[in-house]
């Protein structure tokens, strides 16, 4: 095909081709009466379509999963820090990774898609200290050339193992999936999953290991994965049966220990007046007479709780509490 010449000017056929553009984004059913819906198909959607802190939430879980999975399994307990969810670049995403990495590439099904399951070695050494009896020491900075030994490899499989089985809880209230894992990488080179350009979801999560040993889990999926569940991460994740039964549990437990808590109760039913002098003549063994109030407030640490209306109970002075004021003060 010949080129076709034209007087316009640069600004005059970029400003022809903005006006296309702005017009083929219009939506056609502007009404709202039609079911009809305007669709760009030379045009990537970009727009994710839920609320990021749908994702978040889920990190937010998986995070606590995975912790409660390192104490049973590999007997180290370690801090974890999670990042807000990210949208980036493939290209940007991976070229701040340096080999030699735990890359693991996984398959969430059913959804269609690869992700990237990243471990920082420092975690895999300080759990390998850990597992063998260590305080969670790690290593000195690795050569990029080197492979994981055996026993490396079984205590990064342990690791993924924890991993994915967080992950499938952590997306349980949403979506019934399961985690398979294809292959492992150790260069981030060999781990193409995408093209440079396209979209990713990027959830970080920051280890502290061991003795102060500080590491990284970076999980990368395709923005592509999660359009299919637009709906499902637009509505509020719900708790599941066994968090609510936990929330019981660990509410009854705090009630439990706040009621050994020992308090001091004060109450003054009497009032007397006396002069300087008066007092001044006071001996041991001098009887003082006193008139009992009607009513009386009862303290909790100079705080007042009830009040009580003053009367006696076999011979001693006592008060029945007649109004609670401890919840407005």
């Amino acid at each position: 095909m010949t080129g076709i010449s034209t007087d316009l000017t640069e600004e005059e056929l970029n400003a022809i081709s903005d006006a296309m553009t702005d017009s083929a984004s219009e939506v056609i059913n502007a009404s709202g009466k039609s079911k009809a819906i305007s669709h760009d198909l030379a045009r990537e959607d970009t727009a994710l379509g839920f609320n990021q802190s749908a994702v978040d939430l889920v990190n937010e879980r998986f995070a606590r999963q995975v912790r409660m999975g390192l104490i049973e399994v590999l007997r180290t307990t370690p801090k974890i820090t999670v990042n807000q969810v990210e949208i980036k670049p493939f290209g940007e995403c991976i070229k701040h990774l340096v080999a030699p990495l735990a890359i693991s590439t996984v398959r969430m099904e059913p959804l269609r898609g690869i992700s990237l399951v990243i471990i920082d070695p420092k975690i895999i050494f300080s759990t390998l200290d850990s597992f063998f009896g260590g305080h969670g020491a790690g290593s000195e900075e690795m050569m990029v050339t080197k492979l994981f030994t055996l026993t490396e490899d079984t205590i990064i499989n342990l690791l993924m193992n924890i991993v994915l089985g967080s992950l499938k809880e952590a997306w349980a209230p949403i979506l019934q999936v399961d985690f398979q894992r294809v292959s492992q990488e150790v260069n981030p080179a060999f781990a193409q999953i995408a093209d440079d350009d396209d979209s990713m979801l990027v959830s970080r999560f920051q280890f502290i290991m061991g003795e102060g040993e500080e590491g990284f889990v970076e999980i990368i999926q395709p923005f592509s994965l999660l359009k299919p569940i637009r709906d499902l991460l637009r509505s509020r994740i719900v708790t599941t049966d066994e968090e609510n039964d936990q929330t019981i549990r660990w509410s009854n437990d705090l009630r439990s220990a706040c009621e050994d808590v020992p308090l001091e109760l004060s109450v003054k039913i009497a009032e007397l007046e006396l002069t300087f002098g008066e007092l001044e003549q006071l001996r041991v063994g001098q009887v003082l007479p006193v008139e009992l109030f009607d009513n009386a407030e009862v303290d909790v640490k100079n705080s007042p709780a009830f009040i009580g209306s003053v009367g006696e109970v076999d011979g001693k002075a006592a008060v029945e509490l007649t109004a609670n004021t401890f919840s407005k003060s």
